[in-house]
């Protein structure tokens, strides 16, 4: 009897905490989206809808089955205990067939109160698309499609590639697109959907490519092949353990893209194409700043349909008050199915070292605009900020000459107000004593001079600090890329050989310590990737060149100094 009540009372305590869990009351939040936003004809497209909080029933299809075919639906449901109250979350995904081509939109669905909201999809008219042996034919076959089909030199495009499969594929492989004198990069993950094409309903895999074409003129890019086992049920039994396959073979189509050279109106250092361009700037919310103190200033770059590694240095050029510390900059490519997005953040320290006001001068960076066809330029403003408090140690070893006339004026300014003073009164020796430790300190910052200056030169002559792994591997892959002749790669290893060796001064700062034969051998080098197609490369000379070359300012001051740049073919 005892045991039965205590059952009764735990499933009473039980109930009663229950009861305080109720499901949270506030309107749900409905999110929709689309796995793509264009498709082509046939194709179908996924909406996913997102339910968080209270929702009764399911969303309202009745507005998609005017310009959709509903194939499939499917749901799932979890909850989670936030602070008491239990949080719903529902997914809805539906399978879509458009009915027709064109500009098209998603409308609203309404879930209990709340509504999604409409969203666009874009369907494009395609002409019957073919096999490389005509009709689709098989069970399996592969089609190559690039947009667009003429762009300029290190212009984005895309390249499309569709797996065709009527059938259960087990061990599939595919190449990657392959072309010469270009950059080619993949985008994200595979999508899978589903078309009917020739009166067949196909399963279709797409996997998209970014490629970067490095020299003008027309463009080869070879066919993907597709190795892979086709499942078939044996006649006898039923059970998996009986399956039998065969190997397959499909290739697709080969491409050709034009590629045109760099355009006449272009005026700027360095060439730049992309489909948008940001400049954009993070500063404190202040505007005033004391000596010493730390101002942290953030800059990024972001350029869509280029890729970071083409994204410029940026520059600084700060007034002699302002001491600059910069990071390390970070380089970021984001893919998705639009292409690449390059993006170059630089996070810089400054310190001011004396009061007063500054100004940061503008920063611009040209850049082509391949949508309309022009050069722009992108900008940040000037700024100008103040800087209050006492000027900083460090300031007080200015020019020798303010130092000079501040000491033969000091005498002067005390023999005044000694003469003003009687021999009686305890100025006098607070001048004298002041007039010493002027003295004093005149000489300390003489010799402070002296020895920075001598810091300074051999500073000068060090190289800037690098990565020694990062840098003999760079190395490594300039002096392969000469040996292969492969003019583009030659490039690549060199602007990531000079981000290790100068840091601070990027792809430009090769040109400034490389010495004449290799700024020569370089140059011959940017001739060849972006002028009209010419002759072959050769890379033995930029090699001879680079393996000569004395990265330091002064190579027998640096040769005292220890200090030396890893040789040309470090210890594999």
């Amino acid at each position: 009897m005892v045991a039965r009540f205590t059952g009764k009372a735990a499933l009473a305590f039980l109930l009663l905490a229950l009861s305080f869990l109720v499901i949270n009351p506030a309107m749900a939040a409905v999110n929709a989206h689309l796995d793509r936003q264009v498709i082509g004809e046939g194709e179908t497209v996924t909406l996913t809808i997102d339910i968080n909080g209270d929702s009764s029933g399911e969303p309202d299809t009745a507005p998609l089955e005017r310009d959709f075919e509903i194939l499939s639906r499917n749901h799932s449901s979890s909850y989670s205990l936030i602070n008491g109250s239990l949080h719903s979350n529902v997914n809805w995904q539906f399978t879509l067939r458009p009915r027709h081509s064109g500009q098209m939109t998603v409308p609203p669905l309404k879930v209990g109160q709340a509504s999604t909201q409409a969203i666009a999809l874009q369907v494009k008219k395609l002409a019957a698309r073919t096999s490389p042996g005509g009709e689709p034919s098989g069970d399996v076959w592969l089609d190559m499609q690039i947009e667009p089909k003429s762009v300029l030199v290190q212009q984005q495009a895309i390249i499309s590639i569709k797996i065709y499969q009527a059938t259960t594929l087990a061990q599939a492989q595919l190449t990657e697109p392959a072309a010469a004198h270009a950059v080619i990069e993949r985008l994200g993950e595979d999508k899978q959907y589903q078309v009917t094409k020739s009166g067949r309903n196909w399963l279709v895999t797409e996997r998209q490519y970014a490629i970067f074409p490095q020299q003008s003129g027309t463009l080869a890019i070879s066919p993907v092949q597709l190795d892979a086992s086709v499942i078939a049920n044996a006649q006898s039994f039923g059970s998996p353990f009986f399956q039998s396959s065969r190997p397959i073979r499909a290739r697709s189509n080969a491409l050709k893209l034009q590629v045109n050279p760099i355009p006449a109106a272009w005026h700027g250092a360095n060439w730049l194409p992309a489909s948008g361009l940001s400049l954009t700037e993070k500063w404190p919310s202040a505007n005033s700043f004391k000596v010493g103190e730390p101002i942290t200033r953030t800059i990024t770059v972001q350029a869509q349909g280029q890729s970071m590694s083409q994204l410029p240095a940026l520059p600084e050029l700060l007034p002699d008050q302002l001491k600059s510390y910069p990071d390390q900059p970070v380089l970021k490519d984001d893919k998705s199915e639009q292409g690449i997005t390059g993006l170059r953040r630089q996070k810089t320290a400054i310190i001011p070292t004396a009061p007063g006001t500054y100004i940061l001068p503008a920063i611009e960076i040209p850049w082509w605009n391949v949508n309309s066809g022009k050069m722009e330029t992108a900008e940040l403003p000037a700024r100008t900020f103040k800087v209050t408090g006492a000027v900083a140690a460090v300031q007080k070893s200015a020019p020798p000459a303010p130092m000079t006339e501040a000491q033969s004026q000091l005498p002067q300014a005390v023999a005044v107000a000694s003469n003003n003073s009687t021999d009686h009164t305890p100025w006098r020796w607070i001048a004298i004593i002041s007039l010493c430790g002027w003295g004093l300190t005149l000489l300390i910052l003489l010799v402070n001079r002296v020895r920075k200056k001598q810091r300074a030169g051999q500073q000068a002559d060090d190289a800037q600090p690098y990565n020694r792994e990062n840098l003999n591997d760079s190395i490594r892959a300039v002096r392969d890329a000469c040996k292969r002749n492969d003019a583009k790669a030659c490039e690549k290893a060199l602007i990531v050989f000079a981000g290790c060796r100068w840091p601070d001064g990027g792809p430009g700062a090769l040109r400034q310590h490389g010495g004449e034969s290799l700024v020569r051998r370089v140059s011959e080098l940017e001739h060849y990737l972006y002028a009209p197609a010419g002759s072959q490369w050769h890379g033995d000379e930029l090699l001879h060149a680079f393996e000569q070359a004395d990265f330091h300012h002064r190579a027998g001051k640096a040769g005292k100094s220890g200090k030396r740049l890893p040789g040309l073919y470090p210890d594999q």
